[in-house]
């Protein structure tokens, strides 16, 4: 690992301009509350963009764009499966014949694409750079420099696309794993862009935990039979 920080401080389009400057090649791995991701770089080029959980994969786009057809692309998946070499699914349909370069070029740049739109929606978590001991070699890559890809990216925002999936904001995600109860007044006075100011105050957090004890107490006694009985 030779970078690594935070998003809130260093967006993601800035990391990739900033790598592209210096022809740096290695892999930039995201990760927020809620996701994860890869972007894959040689000599300060992207060749791929892995989000898993919020993007469609190649062969659904191929599809979806009337490329192939489901029993064509279950036919590969199967082949993949039985493969002791797991060749790529875009070397597979090259060989079978089921498109041309030319054409899964063209899928394969659109789905860069939108997946740079989805990095746009990136505010928090955090980042590193590494160099994997072994490189990785696409069959077929994206051949978008950085800067291209990033102004396609603020071009689509400015025309009102927003991507298609969105994320949790850092303030929600503070709150979201929170179980001390609060008001609009505490989050706007004490909620800041990475740290809840309340719930890590002494007498706060003390008090929490002697409630949560005396809740958990009073379940077991239910449970043991005992609530019935106050003298005890």
């Amino acid at each position: 690992m030779i970078l690594w920080g935070r998003i809130q401080d260093f967006s993601i389009f800035s990391i990739l301009q900033f790598l592209a400057t210096y022809r740096k090649s290695g892999v930039l791995e995201i990760q927020d509350f809620e996701e994860y991701g890869y972007i894959y770089m040689t000599d300060g080029k992207v060749d791929a963009i892995s989000l898993p959980l919020s993007d469609d994969l190649l062969g659904n786009r191929l599809v979806a764009a009337g490329i192939l057809s489901d029993e064509q692309l279950n036919e590969c998946l199967l082949s993949y499966v039985h493969d002791e070499n797991k060749e790529p699914l875009g070397v597979m349909l090259l060989k079978r014949g089921y498109t041309d370069r030319k054409t899964l070029q063209e899928i394969v740049n659109r789905q860069t694409h939108d997946q740079a739109l989805q990095l746009s929606n990136w505010t928090a978590g955090t980042f590193k750079f590494v160099i994997p001991d072994r490189v990785f070699h696409f069959p077929i890559t994206p051949s978008i420099d950085v800067q291209a890809l990033l102004l396609e990216a603020s071009r689509r925002l400015d025309e009102g696309e927003r991507p298609r999936r969105e994320k949790i904001q850092v303030e929600e995600e503070i709150c979201l794993t929170c179980t001390i109860r609060c008001t609009d007044e505490i989050k706007a006075r004490y909620l800041k862009s990475d740290i809840c100011l309340w719930r890590n105050m002494p007498t706060i957090a003390k008090d929490h935990a002697f409630t949560t004890m005396k809740r958990k107490r009073k379940l077991e006694d239910e449970e043991e039979g005992v609530g019935d009985l106050p003298f005890l």
